[in-house]
């Protein structure tokens, strides 16, 4: 398979899968390649996978990227916390909805990086092969609030902000401060529009902020997991996030990174430039990581 330039959002199709009680929404490329799933972090959506997805199917790969609920045009789910166990339970029920049977390559960006690899502990079976883009690391994590105080928290600031206005006044500046990627060719306008519409749904601002909240409880969930349940000896690649400009913080963050792929027994990777979101910055790097893990995990069989 080659990895070339984007061809246009053509090869995407949509699809709604009941799992686990709720609706999940999917946006799929089909091929002939074992399944990639692609996990986006805190707030993503599969508009943030389009043009990995693009690159993936014009390149006859079979892929999938899932919006978790509350996120993108999945059903909310809101008396729900996330746990990286529950994360794993969903990709492979989505996996089982669609048919794909085949190990798949889980790709993990950020905090999706946890679900992943809980995925590839729990259900090893499922998984051929791992690709992490600027994952989520924590050595010791822990939490000074404790969860049932920090859950009730969350969502009344999520609702109180949506019902004062705040989140609506403030969606296109948040957006651009946390994400700050744009894709090679830019957003097309109505992907704007949709963009704009999910941030402006509360039921987006509460599944983000429960799961914001939630995130010392998952690092700490896979750590246990880490130490009870072995990964499965599959290819993984690392890939740690750079905007080539040098400073202190983002040298200690390709360290981390560093000693992620080390501790997992992964490949490498530095991808520069680019911002937090690798799949938005560099679309191309990605899929030919995804790509590399395909092959690997071919020849392993």
């Amino acid at each position: 398979m080659t990895i070339g330039s984007s061809g246009g959002a053509r090869t995407v199709s949509h699809e709604t899968v009941t799992v686990l009680g709720s609706a999940v929404h999917v946006a799929r490329v089909h091929g002939d390649s074992a399944p990639v799933v692609l996990c986006g972090g805190l707030g993503s959506s599969w508009h943030d996978w389009m043009d990995v997805l693009t690159l993936l199917g014009d390149a006859g790969c079979s892929a999938v990227a899932l919006d978790r609920p509350g996120f993108g045009d999945s059903e909310p789910r809101p008396g729900e916390v996330p746990t990286v166990a529950g994360e794993a339970r969903r990709i492979v029920a989505v996996l089982d909805a669609l048919g794909l049977t085949r190990p798949a390559v889980l790709v993990g960006h950020s905090m999706a990086g946890f679900y992943v690899e809980g995925a590839a502990r729990l259900e090893p079976d499922r998984v051929g092969g791992l690709v992490l883009l600027d994952s989520s690391v924590e050595k010791s994590p822990g939490a000074l609030v404790p969860r049932r105080l920090r859950m009730p928290a969350a969502r009344i600031l999520a609702r109180t902000s949506s019902a004062v206005g705040l989140q609506a006044l403030g969606a296109d500046a948040v957006r651009h401060l946390v994400v700050r990627a744009v894709p090679p060719d830019g957003y097309p306008p109505e992907r704007i529009d949709d963009l704009r519409r999910l941030y402006r749904e509360p039921s987006y601002l509460e599944a983000a902020t429960v799961e914001y909240f939630a995130y010392a409880d998952l690092a700490v969930e896979l750590n246990r997991l880490r130490r009870d349940t072995p990964l499965p000896d599959v290819p993984i690649v690392v890939a740690a996030a750079h905007t080539s400009h040098r400073t202190p913080w983002g040298a200690r963050w390709i360290r981390k990174q560093q000693r992620l792929a080390s501790y997992l027994g992964g490949r490498f990777v530095v991808v520069s430039p680019s911002h937090h979101h690798v799949m938005i910055d560099q679309p191309g790097v990605v899929a030919r990581a995804v790509d590399a893990v395909l092959q690997d995990a071919r020849r392993e069989k």
